[in-house]
């Protein structure tokens, strides 16, 4: 369910945003970086480097708030 809000609201941020997808099952280092407890787990960077996350899943328009929220930083 998450994943199509994913494919719906990324493809618009491609140009602005790097955006990573994790399998935290091939990748436990990464998770453990990171914190990962529960999926769907985000971890949002902006440029400043105080890292913010989101873990479940977000609807459209939260989804499209946090990407906004990273541009405009």
């Amino acid at each position: 369910m998450f994943g199509q809000v994913l494919n719906e609201v990324t493809p618009g941020y491609t140009d602005k945003i790097d955006m990573y997808k994790v399998n935290i099952e091939e990748e436990p280092d990464i998770a453990t970086m990171f914190g990962v407890r529960g999926i769907p787990h985000m971890v949002f960077i902006p440029k400043d480097g105080n890292k913010t996350s989101q873990v479940g899943a977000l609807d459209t328009n939260t989804l499209k708030y946090y990407l906004d929220g990273l541009i405009s930083k």
